[in-house]
């Protein structure tokens, strides 16, 4: 059985122009510094890899995989940081 999912999210796009003061200096609580200095790739424009809008398909596609683990097997995906 197959079965099409749907997931979206609209995101209010904003102008280049507001985004000239982060060519200065890294934004706070992101992943800016950490991609910059592995990678050595920086986007002021905040369209990178590790931006909320590349990373917020793969983030749904995981919450719907969990239930569907867990619906179908009793599998049950669980995380810690420390």
């Amino acid at each position: 059985m197959h079965t099409l999912l749907v997931l979206v999210k609209f995101i209010n796009m904003t102008g280049f122009q507001d985004y000239s003061e982060m060519s200065l200096a890294y934004r706070p609580s992101h992943a800016d510094a950490t991609y910059d200095f592995k990678y050595g790739v920086r986007s002021v424009q905040g369209g990178g890899r590790s931006s909320a809008r590349e990373t917020i398909g793969r983030v749904a596609a995981g919450a719907v995989a969990k239930k569907i683990l867990k619906q179908y097997s009793g599998t049950e995906v669980s995380s810690l940081m420390m």
